[in-house]
């Protein structure tokens, strides 16, 4: 596959390619739902299949469990109803909607690394229909033994800030725009 795709890439035939930050890639088709809340609205489910043999393997192992058992970690949230290997997009809801997300998907898969938060919106692409990013999700990340929690994003430390309205505010003084590059 070409790196030139976003993590998450849906073609118009409903194909996807899923790319997980932790280099695993897995493929699938995806079903398109009429929404029951709002007409003209569409959610997906799918399922995934791993490209790399050891990736099989342990995720066979992982739904082998799963069905033979049925118990999700104890890390995963309450209300989770994931199952491994399956994917499903759902809108975000109506309730917490702003106009910059109105068309965002958002969904969970678990894979036999952990549980993976998907985001993803129509693409404006006339070769993809939808595109997205791949993150850990929130509960791996609060998961002390998590073996994903080092592929979430980067996020500030409490003293970057500071630091970098330093350079901010110097480009001000000097009259020009912020964070502008000294001359």
């Amino acid at each position: 596959m070409s790196q030139s795709y976003p993590p998450l890439a849906v073609f118009p035939d409903l194909n996807f390619i899923l790319r997980l930050p932790s280099g695993a890639e897995y493929r699938g088709k995806l079903r398109q739902h009429p929404s029951t809340e709002a007409d003209g609205e569409h959610w997906y489910e799918g399922y995934l299949k791993a490209q790399h043999k050891d990736h099989v393997t342990a995720d066979t192992t992982l739904r082998d469990q799963f069905n033979r058992d049925g118990l999700r970690p104890a890390y995963f949230h309450a209300d989770s109803n994931v199952e491994p290997l399956r994917i499903k997009l759902n809108r975000i809801p109506a309730a917490k909607r702003t106009e910059k997300n109105a068309d965002t998907l958002i969904g969970e898969v678990w894979t036999h690394e952990g549980l993976w938060t998907v985001i993803c919106s129509p693409s404006e692409s006339d070769k993809l229909h939808i595109a997205g990013s791949v993150v850990p999700a929130r509960h791996e990340l609060e998961f002390e033994g998590s073996r994903i929690r080092q592929y979430a994003p980067a996020v500030p430390v409490a003293d970057e800030p500071a630091a970098q309205a330093a350079p901010q505010a110097a480009g001000k003084a000097k009259g020009g725009r912020p964070g502008a590059r000294p001359a």
